[in-house]
């Protein structure tokens, strides 16, 4: 082939506009389903929720405050984006997740396009489909948080990142030919596969660079991590690469006592001849240039308005304290991630190992078919520094690696397409093949797991409670069955992905918000607005859940104690001589702060009460409001509550 013709692009339109639609109706129909009647859950989303309506509130867009005390832990990015959906939808909790639901759809397309300009339409598609009912990312798809924002900010920044590691040119100058599968043909007597080579560019379009360092910042100012992700990638690229490569092997033939010896010359050599080339298509000068310009203004804003406290209390909990300690409570030993992704990832953990051998194989290039490694030697730089590091900081949540899940996607869909068209074998050990009575019998336990949980918690008392979770556990057994019957065929994929989606949607649509436990502060929050409505004011102790702020639409004094309600709140004592209070309170209360009330003689009015469940620690519970005051003068007719006490 001449250099004329290598150096031409060969175009072909490998995407589809009928590939794009059916990705969006299907996050239309797993997202959106149940959002406006399934409550905030706790203690995230409220607290992001919250925040973003109070700064819609007080017009200040520059200081993040939830419950009138400035909130650090996250940029604003992600209140800003709610506020926009608050003006359109009017503030409420379906309004503040909708950004999670419109930028997990965005992430869907951008992995659509990113493998498939890679390895293939099929590929392509098939991993924004895997990985629209990847569990924990479903989860965090449908959350009023951080989280869905920021993937996809770090996927784009990735996508981008791609384009200039493909960018590279060989030695001589003529860039290099990359061998791309564009469609695959059935196996009847037919070709395997249709490839189109297309040349890698030697450099990398102004638009693409501007993407990337733009979304550099929103991802700084969303949640700041994304440079992480992006740094450790393009440094674990350039020095295991090119001629950095020869070092790694050379050092690795040294003995045992060598190698501990030529440490220090091997990194010296990394950074010396390691291949730093591809850095400059991103032109890092003037790229650090825009993300000054576009994430400096706020940090000086919020510097300037709150006397530097923000800032700093913002690096110190994200740098410091989460990074060395365990951060309310989340410290998790080393190798955390590695035990929790198998069911952070369900159901697509099962091809964990195998695509992980199939990339190193790929990597390796010890195959008889030759397949260009540089896109699994992307994805391996994706995936592996960043998990060590994530596993290294004391603070471990399970949603910090969620970015991770889109290189493991699309890893797991193209291992499925090569297995299918017998281009890898990883997928035909009588191991796999056995696998599928073990998932099988997951499914099963899942679905059994949830009758038996539900006859214990709502058979008795709360029966039509139960009766909804039937289908469910149905829906669970039934996926399991035909995984299991189409197991490691073309279509048990996307089988999967239908029966595990409309199994989701009846969890959204019917299971979820049948549960009265869960109304607990939406319920309990509408009385508290009818009392502030009143001219009460309003606190809280024992329960102090961030949804209550949320629901009672405004300031809450949340007491650590029932000693530090009577610090603040007048009440009368029972048998003393009653004296008249103008500052009229509402107090929510659970049972034991009830209790030292009675043995302190305190005086007060039960409004209502509300029983629940207290989500974030998982456990029942009882709240009861009560006011320091008589709500019901004699001056006044009204009508108590149908609960009252």
């Amino acid at each position: 082939m001449s250099e004329e013709v290598t150096k031409k692009k060969i175009v072909k339109r490998w995407w589809s506009w009928e590939d794009a639609l059916l990705i969006v109706l299907l996050a239309g129909a797993l997202y959106l389903p149940g959002l406006a009647r399934i409550p905030l859950f706790d203690r995230d989303e409220p607290r992001f929720a919250s925040a973003a309506r109070e700064m819609l509130r007080s017009g200040d867009m520059i200081v993040p405050r939830f419950n009138s005390v400035l909130r650090p832990e996250k940029p604003p990015m992600i209140y800003w984006l709610m506020d926009v959906s608050y003006k359109i939808f009017g503030i409420s909790g379906m309004a503040a997740r909708l950004p999670s639901v419109l930028f997990g759809t965005l992430t869907l397309l951008v992995v659509y396009w990113m493998a498939g300009r890679r390895f293939g339409r099929a590929t392509g598609l098939l991993s924004a489909l895997m990985l629209s009912v990847a569990s924990l990312y479903f989860v965090e798809i449908r959350m009023a948080t951080a989280d869905s924002v920021l993937i996809f900010f770090t996927t784009v920044c990735m996508a981008c990142l791609w384009e200039a590691w493909d960018s590279q040119t060989s030695e001589d100058g003529v860039p290099k030919l990359r061998p791309r599968v564009d469609h695959l043909t059935d196996s009847a007597g037919g070709e395997i596969l249709n490839e189109s080579h297309v040349a890698a560019r030697g450099h990398v379009s102004i638009g693409v660079v501007l993407i990337f360092w733009a979304s550099m910042a929103a991802g700084i100012m969303t949640k700041g991590v994304t440079p992480i992700f992006v740094l450790a990638t393009m440094l674990t690229l350039s020095m295991t690469t090119g001629r950095a490569a020869d070092l790694w092997r050379d050092w690795w033939k040294s003995p045992g006592l060598g190698r501990v010896i030529h440490l220090p010359e091997l990194f010296f050599g990394l950074f010396r001849r390691g291949n730093w080339g591809w850095w400059r298509r991103l032109r890092p000068l003037a790229g650090l240039g825009v993300l000054i310009v576009l994430v400096l203004p706020w940090f000086i804003a919020a510097w300037h308005a709150t006397h530097g406290r923000l800032v700093e209390q913002m690096l110190v909990r994200n740098l410091v304290q989460r990074t060395s300690t365990g951060l309310q409570g989340h410290g998790e030993p080393f190798g955390f991630y590695l035990l929790v992704i198998w069911g952070i990832f369900w159901p697509w953990s099962v091809l964990l190992v195998p695509a992980a051998y199939h990339a190193i194989r790929r990597v390796r290039g010890k195959l008889v078919m030759s397949i260009d490694p540089s896109p699994y030697q992307f994805i391996l730089a994706w995936v592996i520094p960043s998990w060590l590091i994530f596993e290294c900081i004391v603070t471990k949540m399970v949603e910090y690696v969620l970015p991770l899940f889109i290189p493991l996607a699309i890893l797991c869909a193209d291992t499925l397409v090569q297995s299918w068209h017998r281009m890898t074998d990883v997928l035909a050990p009588k191991w796999f093949a056995a696998a599928r009575w073990v998932w099988m019998a997951i499914w099963m336990g899942m679905g059994v797991g949830a009758v038996v949980a539900g006859w214990m918690l709502f058979a008795t008392h709360h029966p039509n409670e139960f009766y909804h979770l039937i289908p469910l556990a149905a829906a669970l057994i039934a996926t399991g069955a035909a995984g299991a019957i189409s197991w490691n065929r073309p279509a048990w994929p996307y089988v999967t992905v239908l029966c595990f989606g409309l199994t989701l949607m009846i969890a959204d649509l019917s299971t979820l918000p049948s549960v009265k436990a869960l109304q607990l502060s939406r319920e309990a929050g509408q009385q508290l607005r009818r009392l502030r409505a009143e001219g009460f004011e309003l606190g809280a102790v024992g329960y102090t859940e961030p949804s209550l702020v949320f629901y009672a639409r405004g300031h809450i004094d949340l007491f650590s104690s029932p000693q530090a309600v009577l610090q603040k709140v007048p009440f009368n004592t029972i048998g003393a001589v009653s004296r008249v209070i103008h500052q009229r309170y509402c107090i929510v209360a659970d049972r034991r702060d009830m209790n030292f009330f009675a043995q302190h003689h305190i005086r007060y009015y039960v409004w209502d009460w509300f029983t629940g469940l207290k989500v974030a620690k998982g456990r029942p519970v009882r709240i009861t409001l009560l006011t320091n005051v008589d709500p019901w003068p004699k001056t006044h007719a009204r009508s108590r509550p149908a609960k009252s006490q």
